[in-house]
């Protein structure tokens, strides 16, 4: 809703000046009043785009946390890390671009880009083991297929032909 101001040069001319200058204070400061609503609500829809990005993080953590604490199989933890670390790259983005915006403090901006560390080294590492899990499931299943047919085998035996000699 836009307010037109007209001021025609016979107006000012007619000694009009200070009521056209205070028509055009209270358009601004009505547009103003206007803006702050406005500036409030994309301040509110920037920073609360934070809220899903930490809520999927919690559903990740909750992920890793159902694994267990020993023996970990390393291939799901793998994805899960993966996922994770994806989710705090969007989250360290998200913070660099709006921390003085949303006001968020830099002692929590410094403890997620630490953890964001963090999880790379960890999915790195049981990346590394689940690659190697796999490499040696596949070489031992390559390996029974290869001596399947008449071939030592896992168990060290020649079998003896059978039929007629």
């Amino acid at each position: 809703m836009a307010t037109r101001i007209r001021i025609s040069i016979a107006t000012l001319s007619k000694g009009a000046l200070p009521r056209a200058a205070l028509t055009v204070a209270l358009a601004l400061c009505g547009a103003a009043s206007m803006l702050a609503p406005t500036a409030a609500r994309a301040q509110a829809n920037v920073c609360g785009a934070v809220g899903p990005l930490l809520e999927e993080r919690r559903s990740i953590v909750q992920r890793l946390e159902a694994l267990g604490e020993e023996n970990v199989d390393p291939r799901p933890a793998c994805s899960a890390l993966r996922a994770l670390q994806e989710n705090g790259q969007k989250l360290v983005d998200f913070i660099d671009e709006n921390q003085a915006w949303c006001q968020i403090p830099n002692d929590f901006a410094q403890n997620v880009r630490q953890d964001h560390e963090r999880v790379g080294g960890m999915r790195a590492d049981a990346c590394r083991v689940a690659a190697q899990i796999n490499d040696a499931e596949r070489q031992a299943r390559e390996a029974a297929e290869s001596n399947q047919f008449g071939g030592p085998g896992l168990t060290g035996r020649f079998p003896i032909p059978q039929g007629a000699l």
